[in-house]
């Protein structure tokens, strides 16, 4: 019989059951463990069994699940008790590992429910996994401190959020949930050499000014042009509207032209 899975320590014992939307393959361990995970010793019996369902990579479009029938061994020599190990199987999810890095990458750039409905997995699994995922990149992920930093916010939902950006390579820094004086403040502290930073672009907004003076009073403040622009638009547009109030329509036309 043929195994469609390919995995290295698990084979099918059975021929899959299908229909126009899953597959579901019976399943076993390659072998049984050669060692005691707790001692080393090499004399092992089988103490009981399990079935346990597994997702895997969908197959010609199909979801598929595993159902593994694991087994439980005990060592004779430490009395110590385990559950047969597969490298292949994510433990935490009940999902193989290649399926957790499909989801992993799917979830970039699909909806949860979309990843979900195609793997089989419940909506809430998907987004856990992506959390975990963004977590672990966030880790690994090193900032390059910007000599030239910039604070802005972008709304997102409806509510603003603070974004820091590298002025002269043109990229995010970061993004935070909120541009409160306490969170850029926190944000900025958790910059280890920000000694490095040496101006600061920023609008008019005074508690982007506190925390920078807080955390960076060495980096000279620069506001952007754009907000300069914006604010001397508005006190223009500000005068001319409180002109025309006291105006006649001639004067009106004439001030238009």
């Amino acid at each position: 019989m043929s195994d469609l899975l390919s995995l290295p320590d698990i084979k099918t014992i059975e021929p899959p059951q299908e229909n126009e939307t899953d597959m579901m393959f019976k399943v076993e361990a390659v072998g049984p463990p050669e060692r005691c995970p707790e001692c080393g010793f090499d004399k092992l019996y089988k103490h009981s069994s399990r079935n346990q369902l597994i997702m895997d990579l969908p197959i010609r479009l199909k979801r598929v699940g595993l159902q593994l029938n694991r087994r439980r061994y005990k060592c004779r020599e430490c009395g110590s008790t385990f559950w047969e190990r597969l490298i292949s199987v994510d433990e935490k999810r009940s999902m193989t590992k290649r399926l957790l890095k499909s989801i992993q990458e799917q979830s970039m750039s699909k909806t949860f429910v979309e990843v979900a409905e195609s793997v089989g997995v419940d909506e809430k699994t998907i987004r856990n996994v992506f959390k975990d995922y963004v977590a672990l990149k966030e880790r690994e992920y090193q900032f390059e401190t910007p000599k030239w930093l910039g604070i802005d916010e972008i709304h997102i939902i409806r509510r603003p959020r603070l974004v820091l950006t590298n002025i002269e390579r043109r990229t995010i820094y970061d993004i935070k949930p909120n541009r409160n004086k306490e969170t850029v403040i926190q944000r900025l502290s958790e910059i280890s050499d920000r000694t490095y930073i040496e101006y600061v672009t920023m609008d008019m907004w005074k508690p982007y000014k506190d925390a920078v003076n807080t955390i960076l009073p060495h980096a000279k403040v620069v506001v952007d042009k754009f907000h300069v622009v914006r604010m001397a638009n508005q006190a223009l547009d500000n005068v001319r509207k409180s002109l025309k109030a006291h105006m006649s329509q001639k004067e009106r036309r004439t001030l238009m032209r």
